[in-house]
């Protein structure tokens, strides 16, 4: 027998000792008398249980005590499921930003080099043969994007169609900043399959029209909100995700607008509500007191459950994680106005991360392509795979882990969870306490 590297013991504040394995998400509460029976298993996990067989079956039970060779066969199963997803050409996953334009000038917006750009209808009709080009995807994921994608409804109306009348499944999300989420729009959404939608209020009318405002200076806040009134008491189907983008002035504000949403929306059988905080992490942004630490991330997290009392929002990440995002896996992509493609929905608009072109295959950089895909990859990271929480982890951003490789900077991408450890991990043992 082995103690499982995946294993987090400490002495917590308000709750004893705690042992807890990500491998499972199992947790142990234990007194100081266990606790030193535990210390020595941890020494010697071939000890003899003969005395204390009640804390031989939880050991083993919750994944603590393995036998030998377990953790890495648990490694390597999650890095096969990991790779099977990332080459995975079943389904075909596409950002589509049909403009660059917005109507906002958010101060803290990462897009550069934002033209006025519109798709062409040449420009569509290269989007569904590259489509068609994917033979072996039998459904096709669509985010809309921008810019704000919603300048160009009627572009997103008539890729939907042309995509549909390829006999392909097919889904699709929103990704919009609420402005213009009429009610013609709104009626328009189950018929364009359109199940999630993602906007942004950034707290309070003044924290969020100081940021997030017009072209021309005038707020934004009460047209957002008024528009997802209508949306959430409307016939359409799916999940409102509210993003809060926060800094060092609004971040007090989270823990009220969570409430004030919560009790404003109430989840149905057809419609459900997600909260969650943002974080802006261009450093070259003039918005410079944005905070995207890992620790300050933790100190946050721990903050709204502590000393506000949001007891339904989770602190460790949904497990297992085997998604990863556009950068990681073979078969997705972000796709601009012009038909440029990218690896990552931030790098929109940057001439120097412009893998190819839709319509342009033997053009296309797949040196580029090849260092998104492979040349950071966390299942590569000798630090990542010895770390105790990588059955929980999906390696952080991507992006950031090529920057730093370029650059040689040491940007944080790890979980709030390993800057904040104990803290964290206490309040999830009382989460999980509570719901039982």
């Amino acid at each position: 027998m082995e103690w499982s590297r995946f294993n987090i013991m400490f002495e917590s504040d308000r709750n004893g000792w705690l042992l807890y394995n990500s491998g499972s998400n199992s947790f142990v509460q234990m007194d100081d008398k266990a606790a030193e029976s535990v210390k020595c298993v941890i020494s010697n996990p071939d000890m003899d249980f003969t005395d204390r067989p009640d804390l031989y079956f939880k050991l083993r039970f919750g994944g603590f005590l393995v036998e030998n060779g377990a953790d890495e066969n648990l490694v390597r199963t999650l890095k096969m499921k990991r790779l099977m997803s990332n080459y995975s050409e079943k389904t075909l996953a596409l950002a589509i930003a049909p403009t660059d334009r917005c109507n906002f000038g958010c101060s803290y917006c990462y897009e550069k080099n934002k033209t006025q750009s519109r798709m062409s209808d040449e420009t569509e009709d290269k989007i569904i043969d590259f489509i068609k080009s994917r033979k072996t995807a039998d459904s096709v994921y669509v985010e809309w994007y921008g810019g704000e994608p919603l300048l160009e409804f009627d572009r997103m109306q008539s890729l939907y169609r042309k995509i549909i009348d390829l006999g392909k499944g097919y889904t699709s999300c929103l990704i919009t900043n609420g402005y213009l989420l009429t009610s013609d729009v709104i009626e328009s959404l189950n018929k364009l399959k359109i199940t999630f939608i993602q906007t942004t209020i950034d707290g309070s009318r003044e924290s969020h029209d100081k940021r997030r405002y017009l072209l021309n200076g005038d707020g934004t806040y009460d047209k957002i909100v008024d528009n997802m009134d209508n949306l959430m008491n409307s016939d359409w189907k799916g999940t409102l995700q509210i993003r809060i983008n926060l800094n060092k002035h609004n971040r007090d504000e989270f823990a009220e607008f969570y409430k004030f949403f919560r009790n404003r929306y109430p989840s149905t059988s057809e419609k459900s509500l997600r909260i969650y905080p943002g974080y802006i992490f261009d450093n070259d942004n003039p918005d410079n007191d944005m905070f995207c630490d890992a620790h300050e991330k933790g100190k946050f997290l721990a903050s709204i459950v502590r000393d506000y009392g949001i007891t339904d929002y989770s602190l460790l990440p949904r497990k297992p994680l085997i998604g990863g995002c556009l950068m990681t896996k073979q078969n997705a992509y972000m796709i601009g106005s012009d038909g440029e493609v990218y690896k990552c929905l931030t790098e929109l608009g940057r001439d120097d991360a412009i893998i190819g072109k839709v319509g342009e295959p033997s053009k296309w950089n797949d040196s580029l392509m090849a260092e998104y895909l492979v040349g950071v990859s966390y299942l590569d990271d000798s630090n990542c795979l010895k770390c105790p929480f990588f059955p929980i982890c999906d390696g952080g951003c991507h992006r950031l882990r090529l920057q730093n490789k370029r650059d040689g900077k040491n940007r944080d991408y790890c979980l709030p969870l390993k800057r904040n450890t104990k803290e964290l991990l206490e309040l999830n043992y009382e989460q999980k306490s509570l719901s039982k």
